[in-house]
C-alpha cells in the first residue's frame, strides 16, 4: 500500500487557513476575504473549497472553520490566543520559565542548568524557524 504524502499549502491557501485557525469559529466568506486582503469574494471561496477538499476545513451552513489535518505538514501550528504559532513555542516558554523559577529557588550547580538549558535553547530555535517559514508560506504568490 502507497504511503500518502505529507499535504502543505502555501500562498493564498496559507493566508485563508491561517486565518481560520487564528480566529478559531466558523467564519463566512466576506469575513475571510476581508481578514485575509484577498482581491474578492470569489478567490476566498475558492480558497475555502480548497482547503475542505485537502481536510484542512470543514463547511457548515456557509460558514467555514480550520481543521487540523494530522497528515499535514500544518499541524504543527495551533491558534494561541489570537494568534498562529508552532506548537513548539508553548513548550519553549514552558520550560523556559520552569528552569529559571528551578534556577531561583534551588540554586543548583551550573552543568545541571546548562543540561536543562540546551533542549529549551532547541525548542526555541525551532519553534522559530517554524514561525519564519509560516511567514514565508503566506508571503507566496
Amino acid at each position: 500500500m502507497a504511503k500518502k504524502q505529507p499535504v502543505t499549502i502555501s500562498g493564498g491557501l496559507a493566508k485563508v487557513y491561517f486565518v481560520l485557525l487564528k480566529h478559531g469559529r466558523p467564519m463566512g466568506v466576506r469575513e475571510v476575504q476581508r481578514l485575509a486582503g484577498l482581491s474578492s469574494p470569489g478567490s476566498a471561496k475558492y480558497c475555502l473549497e480548497r482547503l475542505v477538499e485537502l481536510g484542512f476545513a470543514e463547511k457548515s451552513f456557509g460558514e467555514y472553520v480550520a481543521r487540523v489535518n494530522k497528515e499535514s505538514l500544518m499541524s504543527v501550528y495551533i491558534g494561541l490566543l489570537g494568534s498562529v504559532v508552532p506548537r513548539l513555542l508553548p513548550y519553549a516558554a514552558f520550560s523556559t520559565v520552569l528552569i529559571v523559577t528551578y534556577y531561583l529557588l534551588a540554586k543548583p550547580p551550573v552543568e545541571f542548568t546548562i543540561v536543562a538549558a540546551v533542549p529549551t535553547a532547541l525548542l526555541w530555535v525551532e519553534g522559530l524557524r517554524l514561525m519564519r517559514l509560516a511567514k514565508r508560506l503566506i508571503s507566496k504568490r
